[in-house]
């Protein structure tokens, strides 16, 4: 078992940010907290690199201990009290947006928060984060091909919300 290396760290960054932030929002933490604790759990990874026991090369096993760290620092964050009050995406998406297309837009929020948590999890991560497949697949403990399947699932459910709405012309 090597320490993971400098140039590992940078590796982990760059894959793991995006798809961290996208995980501890859908955790209940507002954008912001996401990124500071996101940057919080990498840091703490670097720290602690001599305790790691698996393959740095090892991205599925990196992701996995690194989100467990994610974890823990959301998890003290809300114990201690030290996070604003927590605005999930479904809240975020019913605030008011003066750049908003309206109809459309209000169609879409209200579609999408009638999806389920693990469809929501999954939007956010891979097109709010703009996180790749394989990315999100290695945070979530799962395969690029689970992820897609999800993806699709996540995108079919939301369409048909959006149309059932139109038809019935439902306003909420």
């Amino acid at each position: 078992m090597t320490e993971p290396s400098p140039d590992q760290l940078e590796l982990w960054i760059s894959t793991f940010r995006g798809p961290l932030v996208g995980l501890l929002a859908s955790w209940g933490l507002d954008w912001t907290a996401a990124e500071e604790t996101a940057q919080d759990a990498l840091a703490e990874a670097w720290v602690s690199r001599s305790r790691y026991a698996g393959n740095p090369a090892d991205m599925q096993a990196a992701g996995a201990w690194v989100r467990g760290i994610a974890f823990h620092l959301c998890r003290e964050r809300q114990r201690k009290g030290e996070r604003a009050r927590a605005v999930s995406l479904p809240e975020q998406l019913e605030q008011p947006n003066p750049e908003s297309p309206g109809d459309a837009h209000e169609e879409l929020r209200a579609a999408f928060a009638r999806l389920s948590e693990s469809h929501q999890l999954i939007l956010r991560m891979h097109y709010l984060e703009e996180t790749s497949a394989r990315e999100v697949a290695s945070l979530l403990g799962t395969t690029p091909k689970a992820v897609e399947d999800r993806l699709y699932q996540a995108r079919k459910a939301l369409r048909e919300l959006v149309q059932r709405r139109q038809q019935t012309g439902a306003r909420s």
